[in-house]
């Protein structure tokens, strides 16, 4: 292949000034994708659902795993009331965590004395 007839472009100041820009922006981004891969679903939720005294601490970690992967849970666990973050964990628990005990052994293992 020959060369012959080809010309190369060569950058204009405008040109470079719109790749570094782009750049940045890309740059940018990328940093805040990074940052919130490792961010809480939402800020204190840990805090909230780990010392509510009602659950064990097995059941309690479960709920906040789920929690943690569904970030509109979170946020409407932490705008609830007292009353109703306790029937949402009731609720979810007994519909979602299961265990390889009998049923009577469940409410020992679920709910503290």
């Amino acid at each position: 292949m020959s060369n012959l007839g080809k010309r190369k472009r060569y950058m204009t100041d405008e040109d470079v000034a719109d790749f570094n820009g782009m750049k940045e922006a890309i740059s940018d981004v990328a940093t805040a994708v990074h940052e919130s891969i490792h961010a809480e679903a939402a800020p204190g939720i840990y805090n909230v659902v780990i010392n509510y005294h009602k659950f064990s601490r097995e059941a309690l970690m479960y709920a906040l795993n789920h929690m943690m992967e569904h970030k509109a849970t979170s946020l409407v666990f932490l705008d609830m009331t007292p009353d109703d973050r306790d029937l949402w964990l009731k609720t979810f628990l007994a519909k979602h965590y299961h265990i390889l005990f009998d049923l009577s052994c469940l409410s020992f293992i679920l709910f503290k004395n």
